[in-house]
């Protein structure tokens, strides 16, 4: 399954009802990516443990001797604590219960067996050590489903609603947004079947169109690629094109271009041996040299993206308030970033607003920095709702006003 608005969907629905996605795919493919902006659309917080960075089990939950009161005598007793990320994501859930923040094991079978057999243990007890996860807080796993990997066992497997995934390249465009290069961006909208291949070691790559030769990779291609470490196009590595382009100022690239080296028997330029030093020599990387070679600009590739603001669990709440007093009641409630949350949306949704906006208004300080920049990019494509917008400017508050000086600009 590709990573795509359908795939987002049902994993929502997965963690509405407490079950647990399990990612499975190729390293670099964008796992971490998706779960990211998975809670940015929740308007929540994920956290990520890198299990294949822990050592042992003892990296996951470390214990202490704890000194204790018995009889009036001073006893030790040895106790378990969770790793620091697992904590900050209990405490989070614990400060926003209506909130269903993600932790997010990663490369959980990329690891010693022991610590595998720890993490697994988080979904099925709902513990770790001696501190017991909150009721709201969801998780989500990803691994590899190739490689040397740690197997799990049918017990684990069916804990789980595994996806075997994919990268898109449309839904890599839209996760980069703005900071894609527009030279990548070109090459993922025209080719978007290359946006995960395997490097080739000597061999001189054409247009691409042998439809003979299988250029997909797998991790065990690199396990099992001999003395060579061959570089990959995966989502990671076209990330990490994209920005060295953008840092990189055009004279350069010209320059590069014009640079003529040898390499593995192949008469190239230096930006062909800089860009498949980034993503592998692959159709991708021949694809791209030619769009910056034939000037592609900024402007020609750029695409526009449509945005939303991310629905906060507690604002079905607000709707079905059914007395300005009831909704005074629940907005009260709130926390600061559910207020602010539910304040942006409610101007950004197509529906009259105007009660509830009159009555966050009145308790919401000022929208966080996150719902401000997105308060912003909205504006900037026209996509508030303006009855509501002006709802807001009516209520005279300070969060009113502080709005209207971010809006200033987009305002006629």
């Amino acid at each position: 399954m590709k990573f795509t608005d359908t795939l987002t969907e049902i994993v929502k629905a997965d963690l509405e009802v407490g079950a647990v996605p399990a990612l499975m795919g190729e390293p670099g493919i964008g796992k971490s990516s998706f779960v990211e902006d998975l809670a940015k659309s929740m308007d929540t917080k994920a956290f990520t443990v890198a299990c294949n960075q822990l050592a042992d089990k003892a990296d996951l939950t470390g214990a202490r001797l704890v000194p204790y009161e018995h009889n009036g005598e001073t006893k030790y007793k040895q106790m378990f604590y969770p790793h620091q990320v697992i904590q900050d994501a209990i405490d989070y859930a614990d400060a926003n219960p209506r909130e269903w923040p993600i932790l997010f094991l990663d490369e959980i079978n990329r690891s010693t067996s022991d610590v595998t057999s720890a993490a697994l243990s988080l979904p099925t007890l709902r513990q770790i050590g001696s501190a017991k996860l909150p009721e709201n807080l969801r998780i989500m796993v990803a691994g590899n489903d190739k490689g040397n990997v740690t197997m799990l066992d049918e017990a684990s497997i069916s804990r789980f609603s595994i996806y075997h995934v994919e990268p898109d390249a449309q839904t890599l465009i839209a996760i980069l947004g703005a900071n894609l290069n527009p030279h990548v961006h070109a090459v993922l909208t025209r080719f978007p079947g290359l946006v995960f291949q395997k490097g080739a070691s000597s061999s001189i790559m054409v247009d691409g169109t042998d439809d003979d030769e299988d250029l997909t990779a797998t991790y065990a291609d690199i396990l099992d690629s001999g003395e060579e470490m061959l570089q990959l196009t995966t989502p990671r590595t076209i990330d990490s094109i994209s920005r060295w382009l953008n840092a990189v100022p055009q004279t350069k690239l010209n320059e590069y271009l014009q640079t003529p080296v040898s390499k593995d028997g192949r008469d190239i330029t230096l930006l062909d041996e800089i860009i498949e030093a980034h993503i592998g020599h692959t159709e991708f990387a021949t694809q791209l040299v030619s769009e910056i070679a034939n000037g592609i600009t900024s402007g020609a590739a750029a695409q526009v993206q449509t945005l939303s603001a991310p629905k906060p669990n507690c604002f079905a709440s607000l709707k079905d308030a059914k007395t300005v007093t009831d909704l005074e009641n629940i907005i009260s409630g709130l926390t600061d970033h559910e207020k602010s949350g539910s304040l942006l949306y409610a101007i950004f949704e197509r529906a009259d607003n105007k009660v509830i906006i009159e009555q966050l208004a009145q308790q919401t300080a000022a929208l966080e920095g996150d719902h401000n920049r997105l308060l912003v990019l909205l504006a900037s494509g026209s996509q508030l709702d303006d009855q509501n917008v002006q709802a807001l400017f009516g209520t005279s508050t300070p969060v009113a006003d502080s709005t209207k000086l971010v809006l200033s600009a987009f305002m006629a």
